[in-house]
C-alpha cells in the first residue's frame, strides 16, 4: 500500500474551491467519494462561560494563504485541548477551532506492480480522486483561539507554539479580546484585530 504525499503537495491554493455542491438538493456529481473529517468536535473547555468574560482571549495567527488537513485539525484540537484539560482544568479555559474542512484534495495514484504501464493511463486522467478534506484559510486568519486567564497563560502559550507545528507555515500567538488594559500589558503579546486581520499599534491602543 503505498504511503501519504507529503503535505507540501496540497499546502497551497490558488484556485476555486473542489467541494460537495452546498445547494437546495445537495448535488454531488461534482465531487464524489473521499475519505470523511478526521475533526469532528470543534470546541472544547468551558462553553458556559462567554468569551468577553475572559480575562485574556489568545489566538494562534498563520502568516500565509494555506490549506490545512483535517488531520492536523484533529492533531492541533488534541494537543491543546487534553493537555489544558490535566493542567489547569476543565472549567479554566474556553477552546475553539475555527476553519471547517470543506475543500477535497485529490491523488492520482500510479500503479506500483510489473507490468503496470500497459493498465493505466499515467498522466492523461490525471484529475485523480478525492482522498481527503482539509480547511482553506487566508494569510492573517485564526486558525484556534483560547480563552484563559492571566495566570494560565504561559502554559497555553507553550500548548500553542506546540500546536503551530502541526501547520505547514510560520505561525504567531496573539492577544485578540483582553478584559482590562492591565491584563493586556502583562501578557506581553501583540494585539490583533481577527476581522480586519490585522495588527493592531501600540500607540493606537494608547489613544483608545
Amino acid at each position: 500500500m503505498a504511503s501519504r504525499r507529503p503535505w507540501r503537495c496540497y499546502s497551497s491554493w490558488s484556485r476555486r474551491p473542489y467541494q460537495h455542491k452546498r445547494s437546495a438538493n445537495h448535488r454531488r456529481e461534482y465531487a464524489r467519494g473521499g475519505a470523511q473529517s478526521k475533526i469532528v468536535r470543534f470546541w472544547g473547555g468551558n462553553k458556559a462561560i462567554p468569551w468577553e468574560d475572559w480575562e485574556l482571549v489568545v489566538g494562534l495567527k498563520v502568516s500565509r494563504q494555506i490549506q490545512i488537513s483535517s488531520n492536523a485539525l484533529e492533531a492541533i484540537r488534541i494537543t491543546i485541548n487534553s493537555s489544558l484539560q490535566n493542567k489547569i482544568g476543565r472549567t479554566n479555559f474556553r477552546f475553539r477551532i475555527r476553519p471547517k474542512p470543506f475543500q477535497k484534495i485529490r491523488e492520482n495514484r500510479m500503479l506500483a506492480f510489473a507490468g503496470a504501464d500497459r493498465v493505466q493511463s499515467g498522466m492523461r486522467n490525471s484529475f485523480g480522486r478525492s482522498t481527503g478534506v482539509c480547511a482553506r484559510v487566508r494569510a492573517g486568519a485564526i486558525i484556534c483561539d483560547v480563552g484563559t486567564s492571566l495566570k494560565d497563560l504561559p502554559v497555553v502559550r507553550d500548548r500553542l507554539r506546540i500546536a503551530s507545528m502541526k501547520v505547514s507555515c510560520l505561525c504567531t500567538t496573539v492577544i485578540l479580546k483582553y478584559k482590562t488594559p492591565e491584563l493586556f500589558k502583562q501578557s506581553g503579546l501583540p494585539l490583533y484585530d481577527d476581522k480586519k486581520r490585522r495588527e493592531i499599534p501600540m500607540f493606537e491602543f494608547v489613544v483608545a
